[in-house]
């Protein structure tokens, strides 16, 4: 499958996200205010609106998406133009269509994200993606909007990413509320409770920016031939291992070099080729236990470089290695607290692909994992 569409789509999830990441501060902060007020005083508490966020409608109105928030019955508390537009909204207002109001009850009382395809109420032949999200809680369901992409394996690449970015989304968002409401109810005498939610927060909250930042990446990632120059790969791992030696020592994973001895420099670009190492030894060292190595080999094989990056770990099931290179996917062995963004090797192979190389992957459970990729000498 090329490369190109996934680029192309990525900036507008990129959007989303961020989006999304805007919702959560609104509605992190509009449930502690609920919890602050006394009990008797909650039903005056208007619902979820942007007014007290000053640069959240801006955003809203200058995303290319339409976005939506809704309570479980489908009651919009708040929309951005694309959103009124194409779902035939007028002015300000807007009442959901039929198709749209089912999905928002039924993912407001199963939980479980769901999209769909409609006709778009506004007119015209043109068709809408629609995209629901219970945000738990009381959080209401977050609604995108996409006007209908070409037919092919470009639309089900965008759909299924806006599908799983959102799903990924959600389950820390639900448990950043879920804290939010315990450290809003705790009392001064439960202090380790308090402390205990406020790490898990922001635990959840750096996570989430990891996410974002590797979508950013993923849809900054446009290298040109005339970037491409002479580099010193050695240099370049010597770096990475740099940067991943305090995880690999915290983790009691032995990093290694081995290359060979005058090794000539290859064409390519430096900072993407060290954000290849730092992706692959980082998955190495997280899915290692301790004791264990990974080791990157550097070998010269007449007009290339051999790169391997292998690891002791718990290797890769057969069944998921077609799919390890997928956006944001997650094999079933993985142990949520120590798994990163899921985008790690997508980005690795998209910056492969743009040096003209094909990443391959070995890998048994229980006998550890090589990724290996070739690079030509620069001349």
């Amino acid at each position: 499958m090329s490369q190109e569409p996934l680029l192309s789509l990525s900036l507008p999830l990129v959007i989303a996200v961020l989006l999304f990441l805007g919702l959560l501060v609104a509605a992190g902060v509009w449930l502690l205010a609920r919890r602050r007020r006394p009990v008797g005083d909650r039903k005056g508490l208007p619902p979820l609106t942007p007014s007290g966020i000053p640069w959240l409608p801006a955003l809203l109105e200058s995303l290319p998406c339409g976005v939506l928030l809704a309570d479980g019955r489908g009651r919009v508390a708040l929309a951005n133009g694309p959103a009124r537009r194409w779902l035939g909204g007028t002015g300000r207002s807007l009442k959901l269509p039929s198709p749209v109001l089912t999905l928002v009850e039924r993912v407001a009382v199963s939980g479980a994200g769901e999209g769909l395809e409609i006709a778009a109420p506004s007119g015209g032949d043109h068709r809408l993606w629609v995209e629901a999200t219970a945000l738990g809680g009381e959080g209401g369901v977050l609604v995108l909007v996409e006007e209908r992409r070409d037919r092919g394996v470009a639309a089900e690449v965008y759909r299924s990413l806006m599908h799983t970015i959102a799903h990924e989304l959600r389950t820390p968002l639900t448990a950043i509320m879920g804290h939010a409401d315990i450290l809003s109810s705790c009392s001064i005498e439960e202090e380790a409770l308090w402390h205990r939610s406020q790490r898990f927060i922001a635990g959840e909250a750096e996570r989430l920016a990891r996410l974002v930042e590797d979508l950013l990446t993923l849809s900054r990632l446009d290298l040109s031939a005339s970037l491409l120059a002479p580099v010193n790969l050695q240099a370049a791992v010597e770096e990475a291992l740099s940067a991943l030696w305090q995880l690999a020592e915290e983790k009691g994973v032995i990093l290694t070099l081995q290359t060979t001895p005058g090794l000539p420099r290859v064409l390519g670009d430096a900072d993407r080729l060290r954000q290849v190492f730092v992706n692959l030894l980082d998955n190495g060292v997280k899915y290692t236990a301790s004791g264990g190595r990974v080791t990157v080999r550097l070998v010269l094989d007449e007009d290339c470089v051999q790169v391997k990056v292998s690891d002791t770990g718990m290797g890769i099931p057969q069944t998921d290695l077609p799919h390890i290179f997928d956006p944001l996917f997650r094999g079933g062995q993985a142990d949520r607290a120590a798994i990163g963004t899921g985008l790690g090797l997508t980005i690795v192979r998209t910056i492969l692909a743009q040096h003209g190389a094909e990443i391959r992957v070995q890998s048994e459970p229980e006998h550890g994992t090589t990724f290996s990729f070739d690079l030509p000498v620069a001349t």
